[in-house]
């Protein structure tokens, strides 16, 4: 299994496969973006989507459970 810190030191492609073998949980939407929340074990993962060129912009990974709240908050 891959820590959180080797996670974050990866490219965001690599990112991404580790992120599509993780559990997906939730789904929000900020702006223009639609942010969906994996689990993959020892942390979690948000996949940054810009709908207007069809593609991610960023992933973050972390393990503090306050970024879970805005899933929480409808």
């Amino acid at each position: 299994m891959i820590t959180l810190f080797h996670f974050l030191d990866l490219d965001i492609n690599t990112q991404a496969e580790y992120v599509w073998q993780g559990n997906y949980l939730a789904t929000r939407i900020e702006d223009s973006k639609k942010i969906l929340l994996y689990n993959l074990g020892e942390f979690y993962a948000e996949v940054f989507y810009d709908n207007q060129t069809n593609a991610i912009t960023y992933i973050k990974g972390f393990k503090a459970n306050s970024h879970l709240i805005p899933y929480m908050i409808k």
